[in-house]
């Protein structure tokens, strides 16, 4: 309601949007085509920068110089018909009912410093930064009524064989750069989704190589970071910035704005080089008590450095029915896997399931297993835990043995089971007054009802139930053709005796998709000390070779001169002077409401808390192992504020994805989640994933560099802009 009344006053808002836009233009600013080449300013931050004037000042005051200085498209005002697809560019549906003043489509560093320049020297406005905006945490990448910094168009890719390093502008996605870099054998330490952006590096990062290599952000190298007054600076580890290149690792969005990511070249081969055994398995709900307790004896004994897993007890809710599903991720770092007892996934193994897509993988067809996870449209929350080994926790004396410390998994468990029962809906009544029936689909498969259809599934068809055998091929020559023979034994290898479920018969995953990238434009072989760049960039359209006959045209021939003819006369003064008239400089003004009617949101959503109505469409615990030899590795590279102690520990997520038509979070899901959270109380002393967590933890607090962080923060924004202004993790 009052959003729609904002809209009622035009009369009001052409007084300030006049105001505005003549000020700047009365005390002499100058357009940007009219300035010299802008040049960072790269300042100690030992000089401490001016106090900003007193706050008060509108976004307006903000916008409308920047518009005048660096102009369409790279300031997008809300009366531009590409502003609602800007704004509603996040992952999240609660982040896509937010309107900011104005986005700026940055092209290079220097247009962020400008803006953030503008922003402090305004004593401060609401602001927000959006990398790939995959954030489930509300305004974390945008803002009402501020500016909201969208890096959609800053996407470069480049690979330097010489540094062996990659360069990440911020707004570049993970699936994207993993494409690229494809050909050249090599990839960053990224996510496990190809639509999750940059900015999971800040909040730690975890991957398929995580156990080997540490944190994702561990990989970092170098970065550009805009700070909070406007000034450029490179952080690493050696430099007088190493305090800040530190915090940057895990201190997510608060330490400035980075504009260039240079993280290390992980050689891992190209598509045609399967140097990774894994992929994905499916579970019927009868198996969530042996998956948790074979995940708990995964955290409490494996340390192997090839190893990565995730594991997901989730279910989706339709029709006031709850369908449970179970799946593991695992993809193991080489050619083959581990014999018997050795294997580390043998428990998860050795369980009936409902499919698998288990086999050979490039590490970029790998990073396809799960999807992109880009599909929009639903409201995302997340809450994050942490679960320590039984040796962890009895020496924390938070339990006495290793079964007390598997029950907390269980006790999870059971409290993520009455969420599901709170927020599914009741049966509406009908007419006559009596419950209207809930339709029981019929089961499709001999196993119990119902068949998976979690949203996170491998991509390609998964084979059916292998129970029982497929029968014997019919003779030669029968309708149909002969069938496939059965399945044989599972193994790893020919000398290993453990019982696995058979493998699916079926063909294995398809080959990864061409991607849609151009190749490296380059003539020498990649690991030559060639550098490539790659950018998001839609190419000039072509149309198809015409047939039709090019008309030819007579023009009539030119007259002829004679000569001599009258020639214009000699001057005999001075040659008159020629003075240029200078072209005038264009000049934009923040538009106003009698110019271009404001675009209105395309899809209606609701915003009733209908009780009758499922509270959430689908739900999740995932269990990511954080193994001994990735904390080790970590350290070896310098280490990150996050800090965790070096033992095995269980990263846990509960994720909620909301109805796609509804706009709020209704008050049986807002109870529910706080009762699971209460349940997935962390165990002391290790810290949580910013990525995961909810909006309100202190994920900080958690940190072991959590002094360290707070002392730099206070030293880089002595002001207290960012925590001001700019929604995002709290502790600061």
């Amino acid at each position: 309601m009052l959003r729609g009344l904002k809209f009622l006053s035009p009369l009001l808002l052409y007084t300030a949007f006049v105001f505005y836009f003549f000020l700047p233009l009365a005390v002499g600013s100058t357009p940007l085509q009219g300035e010299t080449q802008y040049s960072p300013r790269r300042v100690s931050p030992r000089q401490p920068p001016p106090p900003p004037p007193p706050s008060g000042n509108s976004t307006l005051q903000v916008c409308a110089p920047l518009l005048t200085k660096l102009g369409p498209p790279i300031v997008i005002t809300p009366f531009d018909f590409a502003f609602r697809e800007a704004a509603n560019n996040a992952w999240n549906l609660y982040n896509t009912l937010y309107t900011p003043t104005c986005i700026i489509h940055p092209q290079r560093a220097e247009d962020v410093q400008r803006v953030m320049e503008a922003i402090y020297q305004a004593g401060g406005v609401k602001y927000a930064v959006q990398a790939g905006g995959h954030s489930a945490m509300r305004e974390w990448d945008t803002t009402e009524d501020g500016v909201l910094i969208s890096f959609a168009d800053m996407t470069n890719v480049s690979y330097d064989a010489t540094r062996d390093t990659i360069n990440l502008q911020p707004g570049v996605r993970w699936g994207e750069a993993i494409a690229y870099l494809e050909p050249f054998g090599v990839a960053p330490l990224g996510g496990r989704l190809g639509d999750v952006g940059t900015g999971l590096l800040l909040g730690g990062g975890l991957s398929y190589l995580s156990a080997r290599h540490g944190f994702s952000v561990d990989a970092l190298v170098e970065a550009d970071v805009v700070l909070v007054d406007g000034r450029l600076v490179t952080a690493n580890a050696t430099n007088e910035y190493s305090d800040l290149f530190k915090a940057l690792k895990g201190g997510a969005s608060r330490f400035g704005i980075v504009t260039r990511y240079e993280v290390k070249a992980i050689h891992v081969g190209t598509n045609e080089e399967k140097m990774m055994v894994g992929g994905s398995v499916i579970f019927d709900n009868s198996t969530t008590e042996a998956l948790l307790r074979a995940t708990a004896n995964y955290v409490n004994n494996v340390d192997d450095p090839n190893t990565s897993l995730m594991v997901i007890i989730g279910a989706t809710l339709d029709n006031n029915t709850i369908s449970p599903v179970n799946v593991i991720t695992f993809f193991y770092n080489g050619t083959s896997l581990p014999e018997g007892f050795t294997n580390p996934y043998h428990e998860f193994l050795s369980l009936p399931y409902l499919a698998s897509a288990v086999g050979s993988y490039s590490y970029a067809e790998a990073n396809s297993v799960l999807g992109s996870g880009g599909d929009k449209g639903s409201g995302q929350v997340f809450g994050a835990s942490a679960f320590g080994s039984a040796e962890w926790d009895v020496g924390q004396g938070l339990v006495r043995d290793e079964e007390e410390s598997f029950e907390r998994y269980m006790r999870a468990y059971r409290a993520f089971n009455g969420f599901l029962e709170k927020v599914k809906g009741t049966a509406r009544p009908t007419p006559s007054g009596t419950p209207s029936p809930v339709p029981t689909p019929t089961p499709s498969v001999p196993y119990p009802y119902p068949p998976p259809h979690f949203p996170i599934f491998p991509t390609w068809p998964a084979p059916p139930y292998p129970y029982p055998y497929p029968p014997p091929p019919p003779p030669t020559g029968t309708p149909g053709g002969p069938a496939a023979p059965p399945p044989p034994k599972p193994t790893v290898s020919s000398s290993s005796t453990s019982a696995f479920p058979p493998p699916p018969s079926w063909a294995p995953p398809p080959p990864f998709p061409t991607s849609s990238f151009p190749p490296p434009s380059s003539t020498t072989k990649p690991g030559s000390g060639t550098h490539t760049t790659h950018q998001r960039r839609q190419g000039p359209k072509t149309s198809p070779t015409s047939t039709r006959t090019i008309p030819t045209y007579t023009f009539p021939a030119s007259p002829t001169w004679s000569f001599p003819y009258p020639s214009p006369p000699s001057p005999t003064g001075p040659l008159p002077t020629y003075t240029p008239t200078p072209m005038p400089t264009p000049t934009y003004s923040y538009p106003t409401p009698s110019t271009t009617p404001r675009p209105l949101p395309p899809v209606p959503i609701s915003f009733i808390d209908d009780p009758s109505a499922d509270g959430v469409g689908a739900a999740l615990l995932a269990f990511t192992p954080v193994l001994k030899s990735q904390v080790e590795a970590s350290r070896r590279a310098g280490g990150n504020v996050m800090d965790p102690p070096v033992t095995n520990y269980a990263l846990v997520q509960f994720h909620v994805t909301m109805p796609e038509w509804l706009g709020i979070m209704p008050r049986k899901v807002v109870e529910g989640r706080k009762e699971v959270l209460r349940e997935l109380e962390a165990s002391e002393g290790l810290p949580l994933y910013m990525n995961e967590c909810d909006a309100e933890q202190n994920v900080y607090a958690t940190y072991g560099q959590y002094e360290f962080l707070k002392q730099v923060y206070k030293k880089y924004d002595p002001t207290g802009i960012n925590v001001r202004f700019m929604k995002g993790p709290p502790g600061l």
